[in-house]
């Protein structure tokens, strides 16, 4: 099975650039020519109609889906071949509707001198709502989105928990007697406890009091979370659409074991999903600061870090479908300790 075709960014970007102006040239010929011009282009009576008001609509929204996937950068087959898949099925229906409307010449489309066949709203409307439809496939494969994605920056905050720590009666955290707080540490990060699954959603500890600390894929076991709580940012849901999408494209080859599981980790950089420039923008984490991790005030407030970015990595973990494919589990943008101390 393929990894997925690799080429020059460049060389995608000229490509899909000229693809682009050849289209836009060809859209502006056919938007100047009237209608008896275009019944003899597009064919008379219902296969005209069908060509006309379906077929060509969908090509054209073929192409550009491509186009945008070359123009952003590497993207696997698997990718492209799903995005085909769909506008094909998309025809299919736009022509079984045209020809259960279309009874004969009648009522053939009238187009005025400027009309267009392609109506670019709705294109962009149409691949919009392939992004969300795609987030929710995701989110019953796994629980890559429900925590990497979709949770507020509070809910990020809140799956790291509490510095852990000897605490007096009142449930407040004790210090040492030069007046420093009695917190472990491992690794120099601070070690918390009583931590958030974003999967349970917002007002998780409201609504569900204690339950709200354990896992909710495991619900006898309590929630995990390193030192980093990190995910995209809630409006880069295409940009998490493509990193699974490009990840897929590595599975059979670029892929890492994880010891006594079924599943294995695909490690890259946010370059080879998306293609050159800087991403840290769509990425956003907090982690508790390591030399002032709580204020001494009544409540004990936490002291939290925004991540940085700087050269870190996408994982995503994959686990048989039992359909001969592959799940995400999760993603999540992976930190480098250095630049986050």
């Amino acid at each position: 099975m393929s990894k997925g075709f690799k080429a020059h960014p460049d060389h995608l970007a000229k490509a899909a650039k000229e693809a682009h102006e050849h289209a836009k040239k060809v859209e502006s010929h056919s938007s100047n020519l009237d209608s008896k011009t275009r019944g003899k282009l597009l064919g008379k009576g219902k296969f005209g109609m069908i060509v006309q008001k379906a077929v060509r609509p969908i090509i054209d929204s073929m192409i550009t889906d491509m186009s945008k996937a070359m123009a952003r950068g590497h993207r696997s087959i698997g990718h492209g071949l799903d995005i085909t898949k769909k506008n094909i099925d998309d025809a299919e229906e736009a022509i079984r509707k045209s020809m259960k409307r279309h009874q004969d010449d009648r009522d053939a489309p009238k187009l005025k001198l400027g009309d267009r066949v392609l109506n670019e709203d709705d294109l962009r409307d149409k691949y919009k709502k392939r992004i969300p439809e795609r987030i929710s496939d995701l989110r019953r494969q796994g629980h890559g989105p429900q925590r990497h994605l979709d949770p507020t920056d509070d809910m990020l905050k809140e799956r790291l928990g509490r510095p852990a720590g000897p605490r007096d009666a009142n449930d407040k955290l004790l210090k040492d007697d030069d007046g420093k707080w009695r917190i472990p540490y491992q690794d120099g990060y601070v070690q918390s406890e009583r931590k958030v699954d974003p999967v349970h959603g917002p007002n998780a500890k409201e609504r569900l009091g204690e339950a709200a600390y354990m896992d909710a894929d495991h619900p006898s076991k309590r929630h995990k979370c390193d030192s980093y709580s990190t995910g995209f940012k809630q409006d880069q849901g295409e940009a998490f659409m493509y990193a699974d999408e490009h990840a897929r494209g590595r599975i059979d080859g670029d892929r890492t074991q994880i010891p006594n599981s079924d599943r294995h980790a695909v490690v890259f950089s946010p370059e080879d999903a998306w293609g050159p420039g800087d991403h840290r923008d769509k990425f956003r984490g907090f982690y508790i600061d390591p030399d002032n991790p709580v204020n001494d005030d009544a409540d004990q407030s936490i002291n939290y870090k925004p991540v940085d970015f700087q050269h870190a990595k996408i994982k995503a973990i994959y686990a048989p479908d039992g359909n001969g494919g592959h799940k995400l589990v999760t993603m999540f943008p992976e930190p480098v300790k250095i630049f986050n101390k």
